[in-house]
C-alpha cells in the first residue's frame, strides 16, 4: 500500500496503438513540443474539462508529468526566487524548486479544514522574491480535493500577490464527490501553468507522458527546455496517449469506481478506529494518524512491514507537519485494502509500540 501507482492495466486500445504506432514505423524523432495532433487533442479534452478556452500553441507534451513539472519550474524561476510549496505535499515539488536554482518556502495544510491553507499566515510568506504557489487537488498524499470557493479565494490572493499558480492536476480524473475544480476553469490564463498527465487517468504510469498547459509565452520556453533534457518525448507513447484522450473513457470510469470503492473501504475500517486523519475525497491515498504508537513515521513503517507484511510511506518523506502520520495508497486490490487496514488498525491497537518491540530499531540504524 505504499506505491502510487494504478494497479489496472493499461487499456488494451491504447497498447494496441503504441503497438500499431511502431509497427507503422512511427520510431522517430517529433518536435520538442510533442506532435501536433496530440497537442491539439489534449487541448480538446482541457477545453471540455475547464470551460476555457485552449488551444494546442497552450500545450507541451513532456516525457511524463514530473517532467513537466520541472521544465515549467526552470522556465518561470530565476536563481533564488521563492515558490510555495504546499506541506504535506509530493516530495518531488522539493527537488525540482531546487534543481531550478529556485528556494521552497512550505506552507502547511490543515487536516481539520479539508487539508486547506490559511491565506492570512500564507501571505505572511510571501517575499519580494517570491514568484509562484504549487497546488495538487485532488492530493498525494492526502486525497484531499477542493471546492469552487476556497479556489476562488486562493485565486484572489494569487492576483493580489502578483504570483502564479502551478496546478498539479494529475488526479483531475479521480475526484469521488462532485467535480473536479481546475484552477484553469477561475483564473485568467496568465496566473495559472497546469500540469498533468495521462500516467494516472489512463494506467500508463511507465509510457511517461504529461503535459503543460498555459500562456504561449511559457509553453515556448519550455518546449525549448525539452531539447538539451530529452529533445522530444515518446512517440509510440504519443500515439498510445493520442488514442486514450480520443478513444472510450468507460475505462476512466471504472477505475474511478474502484478507487472510490477502495477509499470507502479504509475509511470504514480506519474511520470508527479514530485513525483516518480526513476522509479522502480523490486520488488514491490516506493519511493515516500513528501519533500513539510513539515511533517516527521511519520506524514505523519498516516494523509494520516486518512485523504485519503491510508496505505504506512515512509521512514525514511528505513535509514536517506530517511526521507523526504515514500514506496509504488505495490502489490495490479491494481485498488487499481491506486487509491492509485492519493490519493497520490491529497494529496501532497495541498503543505504544516503542515500548513493545525488543528488536525496535534506533535512529541510527534507519
Amino acid at each position: 500500500m505504499e506505491v502510487g501507482q494504478p494497479d489496472f492495466p493499461t487499456p488494451a486500445h491504447i497498447t494496441e496503438a503504441g503497438f500499431a504506432a511502431a509497427r507503422n514505423g512511427f520510431t522517430g524523432y517529433t518536435p520538442n513540443a510533442g506532435v501536433q495532433s496530440l497537442r491539439d487533442s489534449v487541448a480538446a479534452r482541457v477545453s471540455t474539462s475547464s470551460g476555457i478556452g485552449v488551444s494546442g500553441a497552450n500545450v507541451c507534451i513532456t516525457s511524463g508529468a514530473v517532467m513537466a513539472l520541472y521544465l515549467t519550474l526552470m522556465a518561470i524561476i530565476e536563481p533564488g526566487d521563492e515558490v510555495l510549496v504546499p506541506d504535506p505535499g509530493w516530495p518531488n515539488y522539493i527537488s525540482a524548486v531546487e534543481m531550478a536554482g529556485g528556494t521552497v518556502v512550505p506552507y502547511k495544510l490543515d487536516p481539520s479544514d479539508g487539508y486547506w491553507m490559511d491565506l492570512d499566515t500564507l501571505s505572511s510568506k510571501v517575499s519580494p522574491r517570491c514568484r509562484a504557489i504549487m497546488i495538487n487537488y485532488p492530493s498525494n498524499p492526502t486525497g484531499a480535493t477542493v471546492s469552487v470557493e476556497k479556489m476562488l479565494k486562493l485565486l484572489k490572493f494569487v492576483e493580489d500577490h502578483n504570483l502564479q499558480v502551478i496546478s498539479d492536476e494529475v488526479y483531475e480524473d479521480f475526484v469521488f464527490e462532485g467535480a473536479h475544480v481546475s484552477a484553469l476553469s477561475h483564473a485568467s490564463r496568465e496566473r495559472v501553468i497546469m500540469i498533468s498527465g495521462a500516467s494516472k487517468s489512463y494506467s500508463m504510469t511507465g509510457w511517461r507522458l504529461g503535459w503543460v498547459v498555459a500562456r504561449e509565452e511559457v509553453i515556448q520556453a519550455v518546449s525549448k527546455l525539452v531539447e538539451p533534457i530529452a529533445s522530444c518525448p515518446s512517440s509510440v507513447a504519443q500515439a498510445a496517449v493520442e488514442a486514450a484522450i480520443n478513444g472510450p473513457q468507460d475505462c476512466v470510469a471504472e477505475m474511478k469506481a474502484a478507487y472510490k470503492r477502495r477509499a470507502e473501504i479504509a475509511v470504514s475500517i480506519l474511520e470508527p478506529a479514530g485513525l483516518l486523519i480526513s476522509k479522502p475525497t480523490g486520488a488514491f491515498y490516506a493519511m493515516v494518524d500513528i501519533s500513539n504508537s510513539n515511533l517516527n513515521s521511519d520506524q514505523f513503517v519498516r516494523r509494520l512491514l516486518e512485523e504485519k507484511g503491510v508496505a505504506a510511506a512515512p509521512g514525514e518523506t511528505f513535509g514536517h507537519s506530517a511526521r507523526s502520520s504515514i500514506r496509504i495508497s488505495t490502489a490495490a486490490s479491494d481485498d488487499d485494502v481491506r486487509e491492509g487496514c485492519k493490519r493497520i488498525r490491529d497494529f496501532l491497537s497495541l498503543g505504544n509500540l516503542a515500548d513493545t518491540a525488543q528488536h525496535t530499531m534506533s535512529d541510527e540504524t534507519l
